[in-house]
């Protein structure tokens, strides 16, 4: 039973995750304008960031989860307490290692799609197009085909 569940929360997991690539695809970036570019950067720079916060956080207390049990095993204390600061230590361990392993996995993925929407930014930064068109001759009154040439940068 506990394995079905395990295994649908990684398919969501998987939906999700597929979903946010499909987002920030280089297809799905070349055909967003410069002002939404910059509100996706904004957004992944914010990923980065909350991912070097929890990743250094992680590390702290996963840190002091060890330095406790070091002084733990180094002073005489009585079960009881020996039992809850063990625990503790464990638990602190614990949870600074799975957060350093999220905030890290944050970070790179805000940093992986601040380079690829800087290369899409770089690359896009002059673009030339050449376009069927139609010229209107006011002398004679006629139309007669053309070219237009438009460029963006």
């Amino acid at each position: 039973m506990l394995n079905r569940v395990i295994l649908c929360l990684m398919f969501t997991l998987l939906i999700f995750s597929a979903n946010a690539q499909n987002t920030y695809s280089t297809r799905n970036l070349q055909q967003l304008s410069s002002e939404e570019l910059f509100l996706y950067r904004q957004k992944s720079a914010n990923l980065q960031r909350r991912g070097e916060i929890v990743a250094l956080t992680g590390g702290v207390v996963g840190l002091l989860g060890i330095l406790a049990g070091v002084i733990l095993t180094d002073n005489n204390t009585s079960d009881e307490d020996s039992d809850f600061l063990v625990a503790t230590s464990a638990a602190m361990i614990t949870a600074g290692s799975i957060a350093t392993i999220v905030g890290f996995s944050f970070y790179m993925t805000g940093s992986s799609r601040i380079n690829r929407i800087n290369k899409i930014q770089f690359t896009n930064s002059l673009r030339l197009e050449l376009n069927p068109g139609i010229l209107y001759s006011s002398h004679n009154h006629e139309f007669h085909p053309g070219l237009t040439l438009k460029m963006s940068f």
